[in-house]
């Protein structure tokens, strides 16, 4: 506390009656009307004077406003030629000017000589309170989920608050005097601050609040294989459902969903198909927000697909199943068919000897060589199931039938001519390396086409042309060929002659040693063999001239066979002398 001298205290009390009425009227004044002064006086009689205030002090006789009065000047500025020297309390907190006794005049009433002052050097202290509402403070705005109040409670513990005022969304400051109602989803910025009553400022104070009363936007989204058509969504068992949501202010606290038969919160892991077989199904999700804005419950309906393609083959053309072996020819195609129980058959891949995979677009063909080939499929459907790999083996036949015709009876071939009797039979024999025969066709001369059914003989004597064909199983067809038979039935024309003449005329008598020579003809087929027999001994093969050297009769008896059978026989009867 600092003191003065008692003439000082006599002065500073004659002037603090005009400040406390010049308070007061100031008081009376509406809070927007007036503002506050450095000097304010309580309705207790404190006078607080704002720190740092310049004081002047003035000496006056009477309490009267109108009053003359005499300025002071302090020990620093005794000069009335220079402007009296200002002094400031030095410190916040009471402060005291005291007419100090002496030992000359004895202080009967001393509080008369006591004045208090209070230096006022702290600002006032300026308090919010919000109603309650779901909250979150986001970065720095303070997010609710409800309509609140904002109340105000300003406080000063030493001159006191003179008013608080209030700025909301850059608007002029008014004084407050009720709380504020924030009850529309916007933004907002609310500013504060109180003055005290002799003019000490709080700092001033910005709040940024928002209201949310709209709840999150939640979205699903697939991952993996998957089709939307005809307004379906259709999913692969590989297929994954991601939840997100949004919300634009207070942000998301959790997602909670129901799927599979479950109830949880989502925590960020795609929900998978596991388990699930193939069927319609239904996740229902609803997301709320840090301020308990809650989202109506959405649902992503979808089919699972998991049932994959059913491929089929179809052999196209030539083919032959014997026992468990399938037969088909170089012209045999392969036909690939897939269905599918939902998405739709997305492609159907093949293999063709163990080779690359190749993608089905039109009906393939086997190598072009006799074997073993084997072909393997597979389909996959719009979500990508893979149906298993289907193996088949076929035994790819192009090689033609062999025919070659045999005969069953007299047969002689000579000059490209096959020689036959009536009774030869013709018999077409055939052989396949692989599927086997299925027809052979032939005909003779311009008759008619007649399939073979077994072995057949000539109609007529004389010369034909017969023509056949073969055809496989796999309807590998044989060149057609032609061969020419002759059907012969003339016996062939035997003749002999001696080298000698007959010694007695008109009679067959011939010399010893005589040769006798024997031969035949035959128009068509030719000669085989000629055989004789003399006097009923046994037949012996023509060779060469006979000679004979005993003197008797002979009897020769002659066979001459053509080279298809037919005979001839002739009888020579002569004497050797």
């Amino acid at each position: 506390m600092k003191e003065t001298n008692k003439l000082l205290i006599t002065l500073f009390a004659l002037l603090f009656p005009l400040c406390a009425f010049a308070q007061q009227k100031t008081e009376a004044d509406t809070a927007m009307a007036r503002k506050p002064g450095h000097v304010y006086v309580s309705p207790e009689g404190k006078l607080y004077v704002k720190s740092k205030t310049p004081i002047y002090l003035r000496l006056a006789t009477s309490a009267d406003k109108n009053a003359e009065s005499y300025i002071l000047r302090n020990q620093a500025s005794l000069d009335s030629s220079l402007p009296p020297e200002k002094f400031e309390f030095e410190g916040h907190g009471p402060h005291t000017i005291r007419h100090m006794a002496d030992h000359r005049v004895p202080q009967k009433k001393a509080d008369n000589h006591i004045f208090h002052v209070y230096d006022d050097g702290k600002a006032p202290k300026a308090a919010l309170s919000v109603t309650k509402a779901p909250w979150v403070y986001n970065g720095n705005v303070n997010i609710y989920g409800k309509p609140v109040k904002i109340s105000f409670a300003f406080s000063d513990a030493d001159s006191g608050v003179f008013a608080g005022y209030v700025s909301l969304n850059s608007e002029s400051f008014i004084p407050y005097e009720k709380p504020l109602t924030l009850n529309q989803e916007i933004d907002y910025k609310l500013q504060f601050y109180a003055l005290d009553n002799v003019g000490n400022k709080s700092t001033l104070r910005t709040r940024l609040y928002s209201l949310d009363f709209t709840p999150p936007e939640t979205v699903t989204r697939v991952l993996g294989p998957h089709l939307a058509q005809a307004g379906e969504d259709i999913l692969s068992p590989r297929s994954k459902i991601t939840l997100k949501s949004r919300d634009m202010k207070a942000g998301v606290k959790l997602i909670r969903y129901r799927f599979k038969g479950k109830k949880g919160v989502y925590e960020k892991e795609p929900l998978t198909m596991s388990g699930l077989k193939d069927g319609s199904y239904k996740v229902v999700y609803a997301a709320e927000d840090r301020v308990q804005n809650q989202e109506t419950n959405q649902s992503f309906a979808f089919y699972l697909d998991s049932i994959p393609p059913v491929v089929m083959d179809q052999l196209i053309g030539d083919q032959y199943l014997k026992g468990k072996v399938q037969y088909v020819s170089g012209r045999t195609t392969v036909e690939l068919t897939a269905t599918d129980n939902k998405a739709g058959v997305e492609k159907i891949r093949y293999y063709l000897n163990s080779k690359k995979s190749m993608i089905y677009g039109d009906p393939f063909i086997f190598p072009q060589r006799n074997g073993k080939a084997t072909y393997s499929f597979k389909a996959s459907d719009k979500v990508l199931n893979v149906s298993k790999a289907i193996d088949k083996e076929v035994i790819v036949d192009i090689s033609e039938p062999k025919v070659i015709p045999s005969f069953k009876g007299e047969h002689y071939f000579s000059r490209k001519t096959n020689y036959i009797r009536l009774t030869t039979e013709i018999d077409l024999q055939t052989t396949d390396n692989l599927s086997g025969v299925k027809s052979v066709f032939y005909k003779l001369n311009s008759a008619p086409e007649r399939l073979n059914g077994g072995p057949f003989t000539a109609p007529t004597e004389g010369l034909h042309m017969l023509t056949f064909r073969a055809i496989d199983n796999v309807n590998n067809q044989a060149e057609e060929k032609t061969i020419d038979l002759y059907v012969d039935e003339v016996a062939p024309e035997i003749f002999h002659h001696f080298g000698v003449n007959t010694t007695v005329e008109g009679k067959q008598i011939y010399p010893l040693k005589s040769l006798l020579y024997l031969a035949a003809t035959d128009l068509q087929a030719g000669i085989r063999n000629i055989y004789y027999s003399i006097n009923g001994a046994d037949e012996i093969k023509y060779r060469k001239p006979l000679s004979f050297k005993k003197k008797q009769s002979y009897s020769i008896k002659i066979r001459a066979i053509d080279n298809v059978g037919n005979t001839s026989f002739s009888d020579v009867n002569f004497e050797i002398q």
